[in-house]
């Protein structure tokens, strides 16, 4: 479902001064901000992170190794799970003083509600819960620590749980424990969901930056 001009003219206004919208193009990143007129969303990245352009996502997730065995199966896994529409990350990944480091990231899937349907859930909440088994699967030690209670952003009920798993990739001796903060929601006949990760055993947190991001989603 898009949005019409004078929607999509009061989502832009939000967005950092000196920012130029093409009102033909779709998708609009820019300094901070990025919009999608589209789905009719609009949020901040952290300052001084940077958007990952979405085609290097390839070689980003095929060096991370997928837990239970599904390594093995990860081609099929990641087409099954689609890439990010988004990503932002505190680090340069390609920069050589970071290798080996967490780079706090945020990522941004979203589905379209149909592709959903033939899980057969009936409600919202119950596939938030067959997510979490998924997930489970995929990554080694993943356990929700804290579920916060839902909350309205834009008149849209958001969902949101804390998580922690163990992140394994062929840059790390070991596997490294990470921090996992998940928001999602349904919004315009899809299903959105933002994905937080940091690493306090690095010492690569983003706790204040998490929380700005959230505060500047806007959705129409």
């Amino acid at each position: 479902m898009g949005i019409g001009k004078r929607e999509f003219l009061k989502l832009t206004t939000l967005a950092l001064t000196g920012v130029v919208v093409n009102p033909l193009q779709a998708v609009v990143t820019s300094v901070d901000v990025y919009i999608n007129k589209k789905l009719g969303i609009l949020f901040y990245k952290p300052p001084s992170w940077e958007f990952v352009n979405v085609k290097d996502f390839g070689r980003l997730k095929n060096e991370q190794i997928l837990g239970n065995g599904w390594d093995e199966s990860k081609d099929e896994v990641w087409a099954k799970l689609g890439e990010p529409i988004c990503i932002a990350t505190k680090h340069h990944q390609d920069g050589p003083e970071y290798k080996g480091v967490f780079s706090p990231t945020i990522t941004l899937n979203i589905t379209p509600v149909k592709e959903l349907e033939h899980l057969g859930h009936e409600s919202f909440e119950e596939l938030i819960e067959t997510s979490e088994y998924a997930v489970n699967q995929l990554l080694n030690g993943f356990t929700v620590v804290r579920r916060h209670d839902p909350y309205y952003i834009s008149g849209c009920k958001f969902y949101e749980f804390d998580a922690e798993y163990l992140f394994e990739h062929i840059e790390l001796d070991k596997p490294l424990k990470v921090e996992l903060k998940v928001l999602k929601a349904e919004h315009n006949d899809f299903y959105y969901d933002f994905n937080c990760h940091q690493s306090l055993a690095q010492n690569q947190t983003a706790y204040r930056e998490f929380e700005e991001f959230k505060k500047s989603i806007k959705l129409i």
